[in-house]
């Protein structure tokens, strides 16, 4: 497969950035590190005659811990999140999720603003022009029916970004910038569960993500973040699940968090499995309350080629392997 032409524009600030897309509108393609948008020019599921690259814009490459929070450019590629000595002493749950994406080479390329914007995936939307058109088009690709549950007017793609659920677990906020200005929001408010356009910066808006901030986690709190794959690298998760837990002097949970993907269109914060955890200590016989209610709260359909019946057992697996490893002192 072969890249259709467009011409490359390389902003060097932020405002510039911005004019370009609002000049271009919808015929622009933001770049990052280019590992899924690339792929998808080639299989022609984004037509971009413009493509605007973000890497000269040095502000968006920040990696910095100020006034108890750390600031993240969403140009740092996986590996020097990875890499970094803040993100490992204070974060090392997103150190986890970034290690297990892909591929060495693929982590040394994408970036964790890319990773953020991910787009939902799907085992018929995501493949090459020449196999899609056998079928009519999904309601993804602008038809009127998904191929998953052949059903009329409603996306089913999954959400399978991995830094995404340790984010949300952290409380992370993300500044968008635009020509009306900027604005923060939370990650998990970003996702709109929507398979056709999952967050709120796909195609069409004139937006650019340029910050995420984190809270610097207080001593009585610890996340982690766990992922199955039917490979050990480069696929997808399966399941991937965030769980953050804090405890109180007598080992009690007084808050929790857990956060799973592929089981959806959007990141799924699992909150009856985490009612249940406040205020009981967390021992086996609760791990595996929380994992099972966890499981029975997600809807998965078949997107991938796991079906969904086996991803809730999945998912259940995976929520209690991070509860154990988040419980422990």
């Amino acid at each position: 497969m072969r890249l259709p032409e467009f011409a490359y524009l390389a902003p060097e600030d932020l405002q510039e950035a911005i004019n370009l897309i609002g000049k271009y509108k919808n015929q622009y393609a933001i770049l990052a590190g280019g590992t899924d948008l690339m792929i998808k020019m080639k299989q022609r599921l984004r037509n971009a005659p413009y493509v605007i690259s973000l890497d000269q814009i040095a502000p968006l490459k920040t990696i910095r811990e100020e006034a108890s929070r750390i600031i993240i450019g969403p140009m740092n590629t996986l590996d020097e999140i990875i890499n970094s000595p803040i993100i490992k002493a204070k974060l090392p749950a997103l150190r986890q999720a970034a290690w297990k994406v892909g591929s060495p080479l693929l982590r040394a390329v994408a970036t964790i603003g890319g990773n953020i914007c991910l787009n939902t995936r799907c085992r018929f939307y995501n493949q090459s022009d020449f196999w899609r058109l056998s079928r009519e088009k999904c309601f993804k690709a602008g038809g009127h029916i998904c191929h998953v549950a052949n059903k009329m007017a409603v996306c089913y793609s999954g959400f399978v970004a991995d830094t995404v659920p340790a984010l949300i677990a952290y409380n992370a906020i993300i500044t968008l910038a635009g020509a009306g200005g900027t604005r923060k929001l939370p990650l998990a408010d970003f996702y709109t569960g929507d398979g056709r356009r999952p967050n709120q910066i796909q195609r069409g808006s004139n937006e650019i993500l340029t910050e995420i901030e984190i809270p610097v986690p207080g001593d009585d709190e610890k996340t982690v973040y766990c992922k199955y794959r039917v490979r050990e690298s480069i696929d997808f998760p399966v399941v991937g699940a965030a769980v953050t837990v804090k405890k109180d002097a007598r080992q009690q949970c007084l808050d929790a968090r857990i956060i799973l993907i592929g089981v959806g269109s959007a990141p799924l914060e699992a909150k009856l499995a985490r009612d249940k955890m406040v205020g009981r200590s967390l021992d086996a016989d609760l791990i595996a309350e929380v994992a099972a209610t966890a499981a029975a709260e997600i809807h998965p359909v078949k997107t991938d080629l796991v079906a969904p019946s086996y991803k809730r057992k999945i998912a259940r697996v995976v929520v209690a392997e991070a509860l154990r490893a988040a419980g422990e002192a």
